[in-house]
């Protein structure tokens, strides 16, 4: 077994892990729990993929003021 870090379920906290035979487990205490491999692998690439990226300063808002219309009274 190996422990790749934490994952919650619900109301549930525990370590997931990676069993021999390739299967993902969460395990709380001496408790056990199976994960549904598909979804571990696209929670785990979706993190891979929200990494945090280069980024460049915001370019300064641009603010135009138009000039009122005045109509001339008569």
């Amino acid at each position: 077994m190996r422990m790749l870090g934490t994952v919650q379920r619900g109301m549930q906290i525990g370590a997931l892990a990676l069993l021999d035979d390739g299967s993902y487990v969460q395990v709380n205490g001496d408790v056990i729990e199976r994960l549904n491999t598909s979804r571990v692998l696209h929670v785990m690439r979706g993190r891979h993929e929200a990494a945090p990226r280069e980024t460049r300063p915001a370019a300064a808002p641009v603010v135009i003021v138009k000039k009122r219309r005045r109509v001339a009274a008569e």
